[in-house]
């Protein structure tokens, strides 16, 4: 539910959410011990948010997408009048994870997963260079990640508690970036539609039976094949601000700074690029000042940064596969294929 008085949701809500950010598919025994409250409490405020669009759990290729394929950063300039429709098109395209409609040098900035350079290649000459009113497009191959959005968190609730929600979980391999199989895909991709989705409604969605679905998932989620993911509707959330900061650093420092940029609770993405500024952090803060503040306070921290440009979000029609109303609620789910070639029909 939301507290009438400011619009947002309320603490025992956010609690909820921080608890699945922890851990996306722990059980309803497991979140409600850790928030204090039934599992039956926990399913069905969840069920309540999630019907209104205000919570989500999504899931998608992990490591093994940077490693053995191809992720990018497209910014896109159009005729101002052309901005909408350029943007509906584009949030149909399986390879396009995330739209941000931006304040800065670009109209559009794009989350890209392709199967290759080659097929970013095909994205930029026969989806985006067909599209009328695209003036411009400019991309960055991301080399690395250092944190993503699986790994952010709304900061609602204990060290304590999300130690008890993740009790029981198997632990993670490691820093490791298996391909799943090609009979996996399938599994992938019903779980982007719901990453809590039960195994046995998996194994309907892709004819594989519940115990091969109950050990891929397994397989999936603790080797990072797959990175589920609980989101909200940030314009409900105490973050509703998001900015982006291009930088460049020398090469020697960042695989220092960069985790150490990671760290920070603002910074929700953080990736080295082959561009002309080699480093892109993604921030969700609670208002425009702290925009401000936050870039002051990275330059006194870490001198060897120099930001040579920065941009406001203005909007978020889609977010990791998820198509979003302009409050930021989730609407419908366009799987994130990125196997499938650009432009094939």
């Amino acid at each position: 539910m939301t507290d009438s008085a400011t619009g947002l949701l309320d603490e025992l809500d956010l609690s909820l959410v921080n608890a699945l950010q922890t851990a996306p598919r722990a059980s309803w025994a497991r979140v409600g011990r850790a928030i204090e409250v039934s599992p039956v409490t926990a399913a069905r405020r969840w069920e309540r948010l999630r019907a209104q669009g205000l919570v989500w759990v999504t899931a998608y290729g992990g490591a093994f997408v940077n490693h053995h394929h191809c992720v990018a950063i497209v910014d896109v300039n159009c005729e101002p009048g052309r901005i909408p429709a350029i943007s509906a098109a584009l949030a149909e395209q399986p390879q396009i994870a995330s739209i941000e409609y931006t304040a800065g040098h670009h109209d559009l900035s794009l989350n890209v997963m392709v199967d290759s350079p080659a097929d970013l290649s095909r994205l930029h000459t026969e989806v985006l260079g067909r599209l009328p009113g695209v003036r411009a497009t400019h991309s960055r191959i991301v080399t690395r990640f250092f944190t993503e959005g699986s790994r952010w968190d709304i900061r609602a609730i204990s060290r304590d508690q999300r130690e008890a929600v993740r009790s029981g979980a198997p632990p993670a391999v490691g820093d490791v970036d298996p391909a799943p199989a090609e009979a996996d895909r399938e599994l992938l991709l019903a779980l982007g539609a719901d990453g809590r989705a039960g195994y046995g409604e998996l194994a309907r969605r892709t004819g594989m039976s519940e115990s091969t679905v109950r050990r891929r998932v397994a397989w999936m989620v603790r080797t990072g094949a797959a990175l589920p993911r609980c989101e909200v509707a940030h314009t409900y959330s105490p973050y509703p601000v998001f900015a982006t900061f291009h930088a460049n650093v020398p090469s020697d420092a960042l695989t220092r700074v960069g985790p150490a940029l990671a760290a920070l609770p603002e910074v929700r993405m953080c990736a080295a690029t082959t561009s002309n500024h080699n480093l892109v952090i993604n921030v969700w803060v609670r208002s425009t000042p702290d925009v401000l503040r936050l870039e002051s306070y990275i330059a006194e921290r870490f001198p060897e940064i120099a930001v040579a440009d920065r941009s406001l979000t203005l909007g978020n029609p889609k977010r990791m596969g998820w198509i979003l109303d302009e409050a930021g609620r989730a609407v419908r789910h366009v799987p994130i294929d990125l196997w499938r070639r650009p432009g094939a029909g």
